[in-house]
């Protein structure tokens, strides 16, 4: 059998590769890190009628506006109902197809920047990036976290976009107008997916630089009139972007979510988008002691400690070495500025949750690094048959290498209990101790849920979860005068109010002050009309004093 009909085999051999190594995903359950508000505690997502749907199209659940994550994990429901296993195969499945994707992506980009006498093995150095980035520990969150369907989806029509624009605009060949029109509908699509894709008209621009040398190299010569069509056709592109960050930046005003970022100066901000620069980078590098959260408060980000000088001078030599090999390997200069464009969203610049860093915004951004590893693999390709055993032996247990940090990651995501048991270790933070006590509830173990419980508020005083999570415990400890105090201070900090005027009432109710217990009810179903728990408990104080 030629090597040209072996190299046909290839998309199959990716995909079945990037199946088999998360296939122990779908033994996975759901963890209590959103998968509880979204899933479990969430009927209005499960299904596809019409209520099913118009709540998918206006919900502002958790800040992302994603309804096509959404439908899709609505037919999930109507498949599977809530057994976990089929969420999962969905996300291995989609995740599966991105690989191939990939592959097809990492193949024609290759046909433009490889020169012609090194051309025979693109497939081989194509399959090497694809299953670089499809095995790669760090994709293990978007994949095994039924949450974040959102990036798998989103990052299927992200590639599709990119791969429908290089097949546009090839150098050499006419403009084929159809693809133009696929990729601006796998934009949108993408966009509806996970927001986070809102770079992508940037990235295209860069596109245009440089492997497709649609703009030129000198940015003065940007604006000369035989390259105003470029920007003109992004047009339609920054429109959408600009759409979905109304859209984003709208309901995030309207929500009250909690954001490590909050109340930092501009300083802060530049000083914790260059760590993680760096950071995403070297987890990519050696991806061990890997973490659902790597949290980072206002007062550990300080410009003059060390991890964040490193930081800056990892950027530095990397930004300097790319522009002085720029005529000579013009790729490196377009993959950093690729990362670092694809990444700009979850730099720290913006809201961006309870940290500033996540293993899962790496999906989309180190696609370019894993095109680098591909291109180099065809270029040192054609050197001896020496060389190309060498390259086989190195490429092989590179992937097998990531292939077992994957395994063992995987099994991280299995449960809540594995998953925050990691993160304690790798990281202690409020997050974990916090959601580590919600799991030691799950168990009835009261006391030591107390005791993680008051870890978090000893790490964040100001975490109202924490405290409403440790007034429960104490209540069911019987621990009243406790419990009361605890809720009065999730109160004084003013999230949360309705959780913490039904606690309240309940310690209230149980030291027998009736019309305070009374009152907090109340105010706990004006504050929330649908809360089952506070109009029952109202109910059977009530009915226990008639």
């Amino acid at each position: 059998m030629t090597a040209q009909r072996v190299y046909r085999f290839f998309p199959a051999l990716v995909a079945l590769s990037t199946f088999l190594v998360f296939l122990p995903a779908l033994q996975n359950d759901w963890v209590n890190w959103d998968d509880t508000a979204n899933f479990l505690d969430n009927p209005a997502y499960r299904g596809l009628g019409w209520a099913q749907l118009k709540w998918m199209w206006s919900t502002q659940m958790l800040r992302h506006y994603i309804p096509l994550s959404w439908m899709t994990l609505g037919l999930d429901y109507k498949i599977w109902g809530m057994n976990p296993w089929g969420y999962h195969l969905t996300n291995v499945l989609l995740h599966t197809a991105n690989a191939v994707a990939f592959y097809l992506l990492a193949v024609a980009i290759f046909r433009i920047t490889i020169p012609a006498e090194a051309r025979a093995a693109i497939p081989i150095g194509a399959m090497f990036a694809a299953l670089i980035f499809a095995v790669h520990p760090l994709r293990v969150e978007s994949v095994a976290w039924i949450t974040e369907r959102r990036d798998v989806l989103s990052g299927l029509f992200y590639l599709l976009a990119i791969l429908a624009y290089i097949h546009a605009y090839q150098p050499g060949r006419p403009v084929r107008r159809k693809y133009y029109w696929l990729c601006l509908a796998s934009f949108a699509v993408a966009l509806l997916s996970k927001e986070i894709v809102v770079t992508l008209p940037a990235l295209l621009l860069l596109l245009d630089i440089y492997p497709l040398r649609r703009l030129p190299a000198t940015p003065r010569r940007w604006l000369e009139a035989q390259v105003r069509a470029v920007w003109f056709e992004k047009i339609l592109f920054f429109a959408l972007s600009l759409g979905m960050i109304v859209v984003v930046q709208y309901r995030s005003t309207r929500m009250d979510l909690f954001d490590a970022m909050a109340g930092m100066g501009r300083l802060s901000r530049i000083t914790a988008a260059i760590y993680n620069l760096a950071f995403y980078l070297g987890k990519t590098l050696a991806p061990v002691r890997l973490s659902p959260l790597y949290e980072f408060t206002p007062h550990k980000i300080d410009p003059a400690a060390a991890p964040f000088q490193i930081s800056l001078l990892v950027v530095l030599s990397i930004t300097a070495t790319a522009i002085l090999l720029l005529r000579r390997y013009p790729s490196l200069l377009a993959v950093w500025l690729a990362y670092a464009i694809t990444l700009s969203p979850v730099l720290g610049f913006f809201a961006n949750g309870p940290t500033i860093t996540y293993d899962r915004n790496t999906y989309l951004a180190c696609l370019g690094w894993a095109l680098l590893a591909g291109a180099s693999m065809v270029l040192w390709w054609q050197r001896t048959q020496a060389i190309r055993w060498l390259l086989a032996a190195a490429a092989t247990l590179a992937v097998l290498s990531l292939a077992a940090l994957t395994n063992q990651q995987i099994r991280v995501w299995h449960d809540s209990d594995a998953l925050w048991t990691q993160a304690l270790q790798v990281e202690p933070s409020f997050i974990a101790y916090n959601n580590m006590a919600e799991v030691l509830i799950s168990r009835g173990d009261d006391l030591w849920a107390a005791e993680n419980f008051r870890k978090a508020i000893a790490m964040r005083p100001d975490f109202s979860p924490a405290h409403l999570g440790l007034g429960g415990a104490l209540l069911r400890l019987h621990r009243l005068d406790e419990a009361a105090r605890e809720y009065q201070t999730a109160l004084d900090l003013g999230k949360n109010l309705a959780f913490a005027h039904n606690g309240l009432a309940c310690a209230l109710a149980w030291q027998g002050k009736r019309d305070e217990a009374i009152r907090h009810f109340e105010q706990a179903i004006q504050l929330r009309p649908d809360y089952a728990d506070a109009r029952r408990n109202l109910a059977q104080v009530l009915a226990r004093n008639k």
